[in-house]
């Protein structure tokens, strides 16, 4: 991880610091073949995507959307909306990813922003309904992961959750069921995505 990575300010979320691929193509080849093999996941947490740099944005920019609260933030990665939150002023804050990496690079990351949260290796659907704000950015790029956590999501939403989503209207972002809180312009790094700006919203998913 620290070999592959240096810190530096994530683009659209200056104020927030990260361990960030310099390289990705030479990232994904290196773990390209343990990814084959099943054994570990692609390397996500090596960058910073636009849905969840758009509901980092949001959460710095308006403080009482967390502030005094207890935040979840599903398929953390980086943990770069994590942290945000914790910055902002939630009370508590648990980042889940079912990448082990990612939760390491979590820790990380917490540490280079002098913030303590709680960093947990499980899956969306091992998260038990809470009273929080629970925030999830770029997951709805593939139509199977795209299912589980619409599902997964919605659940947590019926059972009294305020769920925040960030996306850059990927493929299957469940526009229909989105309440469009805020919209930006996200600076983002062009060797992971196809544009320099890209838009991006943040919404409420409604349960």
């Amino acid at each position: 991880m620290l070999a592959h990575t240096r810190v530096r300010p994530a683009p659209f979320v200056p104020e927030l610091r990260l361990h960030l691929a310099d390289d990705s193509l030479e990232l994904w080849e290196v773990t390209q073949v343990a990814v084959d093999h099943g054994e570990i996941p692609p390397p996500f947490w090596a960058f910073v995507w636009a849905g969840g740099q758009a509901v980092a944005r949001h959460l710095l920019d308006h403080p009482e959307t967390v502030g005094g609260r207890r935040v979840v933030d599903i398929a953390t990665g980086s943990g770069l909306v994590a942290i945000a939150a914790k910055v902002a002023g939630a009370t508590e804050v648990t980042a889940y990813d079912v990448d082990e990496l990612a939760i390491a690079a979590t820790r990380l990351n917490a540490r280079l922003n002098n913030v303590t949260l709680e960093a947990v290796v499980a899956d969306v659907r091992d998260v038990d309904p809470v009273d929080a704000i629970v925030t999830v950015g770029d997951v709805f790029y593939d139509e199977r992961i795209a299912a589980v956590m619409l599902a997964e999501l919605s659940r947590l939403a019926r059972a009294g959750a305020r769920v925040l989503v960030g996306d850059p209207h990927r493929a299957y972002l469940p526009r229909d069921q989105l309440e469009v809180i805020a919209s930006y312009e996200v600076d983002v790094e062009t060797d992971i995505e196809d544009a320099p700006v890209k838009p991006a919203v943040v919404a409420r998913l409604c349960g």
